[in-house]
């Protein structure tokens, strides 16, 4: 009774998704969701416009293979509005795009696109040259501390990226010891990381310095965010995501409840890792698909692992 179930069932399901290139993947709401600081609403065009790379990051695209092939994206083409977002006490903008257009230009395209998550450390310095024996007040500064948790809020929420801080003890206060501190850091840390000093640069202005990349800038006050985000999302997309398709072959198990079998259907419909899968074969007590993804083996066997697979190939 189950197998005729299964195969009316199949018809009705795969004539529907295998119509489209994973056109039902992140549906779940129709939006993307993209966030920025509350402070920068009176530039909310330029927000829109310059949001292409915060779009791209989130749906996990290769930007170098998006650029080599002279792609834009124009964000202002999928906008559909925003509205202002409380998380705790911190109050964000929050951007809406639509999900639908956005994967149907991927499509037309041929972009490939999959989900995509990073961690990082960033290890802090903080000193104030003018006044010693005075880091503590920085650090616990109201400005300074949103700055922190909207970074870590934003970073999160638009490029799937979760961010640690950690606080070095003794501020470098020279080349040599800048060198020391990377060579230091360099050796005990494990995945991505960057470093962050802070420092007066005179009285009304912070120079704010990442060593890792060279980089300096002046600001006044403690608006680093945004140069922050542009660092971590450097240092974790050093990697690039492989866009070559793959073909396997994965095995479930026909004792499957009605429901479970529908909630598995549904994954393969919905989840961006999936391109294409059809039924290769169903025979005895288990059912083999066969299905196109732009996963590597290790992670294409580790994600049907956890859909409860029982055989991967």
């Amino acid at each position: 009774m189950f197998i005729k179930k299964l195969a009316s069932y199949l018809a009705i399901i795969l004539s529907f998704t295998s119509v489209s290139f994973n056109s039902h993947a992140q549906e779940t709401d129709n939006f993307l969701l993209l966030y920025e600081s509350y402070n920068k609403l009176n530039k909310i065009e330029e927000i829109i416009e310059n949001s292409e790379t915060k779009i791209l990051t989130k749906y996990g695209v290769n930007q170098e293979y998006f650029a080599s092939n002279d792609l834009i994206l124009e964000p202002s083409m999928h906008f559909i509005g925003y509205q202002v977002k409380r998380f705790n006490d911190q109050r964000l903008i929050e951007l809406k795009f639509s999900k639908v257009s956005i994967e149907k230009f991927f499509q037309d395209q041929s972009v490939p696109y999959l989900a995509f998550e990073g961690k990082t450390k960033v290890y802090i310095g903080v000193n104030d040259s003018f006044f010693q024996n005075s880091n503590l007040f920085i650090i616990e500064d109201s400005d300074f501390q949103n700055e922190l948790i909207n970074s870590k809020l934003i970073s999160e929420l638009n490029q799937n990226i979760s961010i640690e801080f950690d606080f070095i003890n003794k501020f470098p206060s020279t080349s040599y010891e800048k060198d020391d501190l990377l060579t230091e850091l360099s050796s005990m840390s494990q995945g991505d990381w960057t470093l962050m000093l802070i420092d007066r640069f005179d009285l009304a202005n912070w120079s704010i310095n990442f060593p890792k990349s060279s980089k300096i800038f002046i600001q006044k006050g403690f608006e680093f965010q945004n140069l922050l985000l542009d660092e971590v999302l450097a240092e974790v997309k050093k990697t690039n995501i492989a866009s070559e398709k793959n073909y396997f072959t994965v095995a479930f198990d026909l004792g499957m409840s009605e429901d479970d079998f529908a909630d598995l259907i549904d994954l393969f419909s919905q989840s961006t890792d999936i391109l294409h899968f059809r039924v290769k074969q169903i025979e005895n007590s288990y059912i083999t698909f066969e299905y196109e993804t732009y996963l590597d083996e290790e992670k294409a066997y580790n994600f049907m692992l956890r859909s409860g697979a029982i055989e991967t190939k």
